[in-house]
């Protein structure tokens, strides 16, 4: 999950799957992907010394043979994504399981979207809207402390990083990330996710895993997530797998239009 998830879509469904699959280049190359996961809980608000407080959301993303499971707490959502391979478009699954249907966006219309998104931000007066059509931000990074910051006049990302060997969940890691990113911004945030995919480009060029992320916008409280990365998943990891992969093959699949319809929310009173 990132850190701006707080703005991420929720609806009454208790399945939302990104499933990701990864494939080896080279010739006839196969590999086994390493297992691992990822808790993540985000906070608003400043942090204060000695003082613990409440997440607003928690999520679980697991990674198993290449594949991507991400689970958020409340709503309960799950999903599924494809990496695009060749000239195939990767694609997202959603999941409602209270309805228990399903739709797909393939990247291909994240990659559209994202470009009408840019040109029309750049149009906009919205300071705001411009720079995240295309950002620039004055980074550093301290290799001995693993602090990496992007700064800019209107938000700034600062990160506590932790390095690692193991660079090629890091590639799946970032893959998946991005993707996420974007999708994010479709269902929820309209607003260019450039900022974020900087954000992402930096971590992966000093080869680094996030452990704590806090975004600072003008006029905003602070946002941070908080990520703590185990090499290994349990047993009940792989029964939540298991019910995800029930659903896939299961529920009726329709189209985006009918699917959003079906699982946006009641207001109360209504």
């Amino acid at each position: 999950m990132t850190v701006e998830s707080r703005f991420r879509w929720t609806r009454t469904c208790s399945l939302f799957a990104f499933v990701v699959l990864f494939v080896a280049s080279g010739p006839l190359r196969v590999f086994a992907a390493e297992s691992f996961r990822i808790e993540t809980k985000i906070y608003v608000g400043e942090e204060k010394e000695g003082k613990e407080s409440e997440p607003v959301s928690k999520t679980t993303t697991l990674f198993q043979n290449g594949i991507v499971y991400d689970f958020l707490e409340q709503p309960e959502q799950t999903a599924v994504f494809r990496k695009p391979l060749g000239d195939k478009p990767g694609r997202f699954i959603l999941l409602c399981d209270k309805e228990r249907v399903q739709t797909e966006v393939s990247t291909e219309q994240l990659t559209g979207t994202m470009k009408k998104l840019r040109s029309w931000a750049r149009q906009q007066k919205d300071p705001f809207l411009q720079f995240a059509a295309a950002p620039r931000f004055d980074e550093t990074f301290d290799g001995d402390k693993g602090k990496l910051v992007l700064a800019s006049h209107l938000e700034t990302y600062t990160v506590e990083t932790t390095p690692t060997d193991h660079q090629d969940s890091l590639a799946e890691y970032r893959e998946f990330l991005d993707w996420y990113t974007q999708l994010n911004t479709l269902l929820a945030t309209h607003v260019p996710p450039d900022p974020r995919l900087k954000l992402n480009d930096s971590l992966a060029r000093h080869k680094v895993f996030p452990a704590k992320i806090e975004l600072k916008r003008a006029g905003e409280d602070p946002i941070r997530a908080e990520h703590v990365f185990t090499w290994r998943i349990s047993q009940k990891d792989l029964q939540r797998i298991d019910d995800v992969r029930t659903g896939l093959a299961s529920y009726r699949q329709t189209e985006n239009q009918e699917f959003l319809k079906l699982t946006e929310p009641v207001e109360a009173g209504k």
